[in-house]
Order: structure tokens, then C-alpha cells, then sequence
């Protein structure tokens, strides 16, 4: 029997076969990107049940996602110990999303003596931990002491080693040490540059002194302190992705490619809790740049 006389008998059968032989990259390259109409909860029981997972087993101290990531008191618990990511299973495109975080006390191996660390994924795409086993072609949103703004554009590897790209544009100026820094009005570069694989463009004001240990803070942080709630700001429109910290426009890209994806929450060796993570209509967002969450 022809596949032709297959798709008269079973169609839905066929569709089905169809998906599994599709990878990753191919089934969201065919699936239409969902733009907000109205406001999206992400952080539903349903929404968080029908996340996609992926770990880092041998940096990871949980294995289990209900482990890691944790719906509680009316929030999203990170537990931090976990090496990895969840992600929405849809893509999204055209939204402004807003997130309330604020960090936790614990940290854990591998990272139990370094700065807490965290980020947000936007427009993941292809396989699932083709970025080192541990995240997944995107474009970050860091959340870590004294760098969160920062945004790293992160490409993949397949299993045959092909490239899954990423690319975005950024505005620039270099600082003290020669790392790119988000300057409205400065020299544009596309990232990753020629050589390199991932990429990050450090936020507007970030120290030039940073160092990966526990508790730093730098002169001009927007971030409040450890314990303090915050409200991350990620706008993409179209292919413009700015970031607002506090309500400071704090990092931007434009030229993103792809300009749609999936959301992702990562765990990475620092408990943190967030109390909201919506999508809106661009222009449609009816909140300010202050968290709603206070103590």
C-alpha cells in the first residue's frame, strides 16, 4: 500500500509518523510561532505540567523536573539543583514578557562559592541541550550577580556537528578589558563573531572588575540585593529583543535569526523563586517596572 492510500485510510496516523521522524529543528521550523493576544500565564499548573526538560546529569544533584522546578506558593520555585533548562513546548514571537525574581539563600555544586546564576532563554530552537548538553540554541537573558542584562547568544551543535545558528546585532563599546558592552549608538556587531560559537554582550553599566564569587555586587547595579524582588523586562519585537531591568533598558540586539522560539527557565547551581512570568501584546502591557511581589 502506497503512503498516498495510507494518508485516505489513517490520516492521523500518518501525521503522527510524520512528526516523530521530525527533529527538533524541523518540527518548530513547521510549527507557527503563537504572538499574544492577550495576556499568557506562564506559570500555570497546566503550562508548568507541559513544560520540556533537559539536564545536565553529571553537573545536576536532581534529576527530576517536579525536583527543580516546583510550583509554590503561588510561584515558581527554582531549587538550584539542577543543570539545565525547562522550556515552553510552543514558540513564541512579538511579546513583551515580564518576570518577578528574586534570589534564594542556597547555592550548590558545581557553583556552591560562585555567584548565583540563573537566565532566561528567548527564541530556543533546535535540539535540546546541543549547547554543551546543558542549554539550547537561544538568545539568554542572564540572570547572575552583578551581570544580569547580560545577554549571550548561544549556538548549537548537532550530533553530526552541524551548527544550529544563532544571530543577533548589538550596539557596542568595548570596555577596560576588551569585553563588548551594550552602548546605544556604538559600533554594531553581529554575534557570535567569526571564530566563536556563543557570545555575551555585557549589560550597559556591568563592573569592569566582576568576579564569579558569591555575594558580588557592582557601583552601578540595577539589580536589587539578594532576598529583593526584581522585575525582568525581555520586549522582542520583531527581531528587536530589549532587555529592561528595574525599569532600566539595560541591553538590546536587534537582527535576532531566528526571531521566534521557545522560553526557557534555566537552573543552574542557585536557588531563585519567581512569583511571574507572563507573555503580553507588544504595547499591551498594563503593569510597571516595579515587581508586584513585596516583603
Amino acid at each position: 500500500m502506497n503512503l498516498n492510500r495510507l494518508r485516505i485510510l489513517f490520516p492521523c496516523a500518518v501525521a503522527a509518523c510524520a512528526t516523530i521522524l521530525l527533529n527538533p529543528s524541523q518540527a518548530i521550523a513547521q510549527s507557527e510561532a503563537i504572538v499574544p493576544k492577550e495576556k499568557i500565564d506562564l506559570l500555570t499548573p497546566e503550562m508548568v505540567e507541559s513544560f520540556v526538560f533537559h539536564l545536565n546529569k553529571a553537573k545536576s544533584i536532581k534529576e527530576k523536573k517536579e525536583d527543580i522546578w516546583i510550583l509554590k506558593d503561588g510561584g515558581l520555585h527554582i531549587d538550584g539543583r539542577g543543570y539545565g533548562y525547562v522550556r515552553t513546548p510552543d514558540s513564541y514571537k512579538n511579546y513583551h514578557l515580564v518576570m518577578d525574581f528574586k534570589w534564594g539563600e542556597n547555592t550548590w555544586p558545581p557553583r556552591e562559592d560562585r555567584t548565583m546564576d540563573c537566565g532566561l532563554l528567548v527564541h530556543g530552537h533546535g535540539d535540546d541541550g546541543a549547547v554543551s548538553d546543558t542549554w539550547v540554541a537561544s538568545v539568554e537573558a542572564q540572570l547572575i550577580e552583578g551581570g544580569s542584562g547580560d545577554i549571550l547568544v548561544l549556538q548549537g551543535k548537532k550530533a553530526d556537528g552541524d551548527l544550529i545558528k544563532t544571530r543577533a546585532t548589538a550596539e557596542t563599546r568595548k570596555d577596560r578589558d576588551g569585553e563588548f558592552v551594550w552602548k546605544a549608538g556604538g559600533e554594531a556587531v553581529v554575534f557570535p563573531e567569526e571564530g566563536k560559537v556563543n557570545q555575551r554582550i555585557n549589560w550597559k553599566d556591568r563592573d569592569p572588575d566582576w568576579e564569579d564569587v558569591l555575594g558580588f555586587r557592582g557601583d552601578k547595579d540595577v539589580e536589587n540585593p539578594v532576598g529583593e524582588w526584581n522585575r525582568l523586562e525581555v520586549i522582542c519585537d520583531g527581531d528587536k529583543i530589549d532587555i529592561k531591568l528595574n525599569g532600566v533598558l539595560v541591553n538590546a540586539v536587534y537582527g535576532a535569526d531566528p526571531a521566534e522560539g521557545w522560553i526557557c527557565l534555566q537552573s543552574e547551581s542557585a536557588e531563585c523563586w519567581v512569583s511571574k512570568l507572563e507573555l503580553w501584546p507588544i504595547g499591551g502591557f498594563e503593569g510597571g517596572s516595579e515587581p508586584d511581589v513585596k516583603e
